[in-house]
């Protein structure tokens, strides 16, 4: 295969149901970069929750925030947030909404998380407490939120038009965040920049945000533990996530 470049997304997809990477995939990475593959990572996370996984892995291209965020290297190439007019007003209605529960907002200057409790894993330790009561003022990359039912979830996402709400499987949290934040839009700004074709790319996922992304790429592969629409998006099928189904497709199909 023509490959040229390789996105993945991380939770559930690369990494394990623990949120571990293992030496196979680190070595099956590093494998890709002899051979002259691109490697991104396409995330909902931020840079910062990522970091551990960018530290291990050293991708080329790191698409953060479900693609508010993108760097090349050590340069940004892309950014697209919600002003801290529309953020605020956001904020502040989820906050008074009895059927909301916790909040976090991610900009620039800080992780402002509406718990005082330490978070449950140590990839989100680094949030501000913050009770929202006052206005940030602050541009934003996105506002994740536990909202406790979809009409409420359809109301907000109804109201709020210059956003883009994504709900993810299996949880009650859902995503805030530009119309442009956006994985495919992001990845088509990579694809500018280093002169290539998305049909040169394959991409990996799980969940609803990454089906874009697999209809896009010339190649897409849904791991096995991922949800039916992202599978009927995909061309192919890989292992699960905690039987490193990414790297294992890689190294069948690609180093060979």
């Amino acid at each position: 295969m023509a490959i040229k470049l390789i996105v993945t997304d991380l939770d559930r997809t690369l990494l394990r149901t623990d949120k571990s990477i293992s030496d196979f995939t680190v070595s099956v990475c590093n494998k890709c970069k002899e051979k002259g593959i691109l490697t991104a990572i396409a995330t909902a996370r931020s840079e910062t929750a990522a970091r551990r996984y960018i530290e291990w892995i050293s991708p080329d291209i790191v698409v953060s925030c479900g693609g508010a965020l993108v760097r090349l290297g050590n340069k940004i190439i892309y950014r697209s947030i919600l002003s801290a007019d529309i953020s605020d007003k956001l904020t502040c209605e989820l906050l008074h909404n009895s059927n909301v529960g916790y909040i976090t907002v991610e900009t620039d200057n800080g992780y402002y998380v509406s718990y005082s409790e330490p978070a449950d894993h140590p990839d989100y330790n680094h949030g501000i407490y913050n009770d929202f009561k006052t206005p940030l003022g602050k541009d934003t990359y996105k506002i994740m939120v536990e909202i406790f039912d979809d009409s409420t979830a359809n109301y907000f996402a109804n109201k709020y038009e210059e956003c883009n709400m994504l709900k993810f499987s299996g949880e009650s949290w859902c995503r805030f965040a530009s119309k442009n934040a956006d994985k495919v839009i992001a990845l088509r700004q990579v694809i500018e920049e280093l002169n290539l074709s998305l049909s040169e790319a394959v991409a990996f996922g799980d969940d609803f945000n990454d089906i874009e992304m697999l209809k896009a790429c010339g190649i897409s592969v849904a791991v096995d533990n991922a949800i039916a629409e992202a599978k009927e998006a995909a061309d192919y099928i890989c292992d699960s996530n905690d039987n490193d189904g990414v790297a294992r497709w890689i190294e069948r199909n690609i180093l060979r």
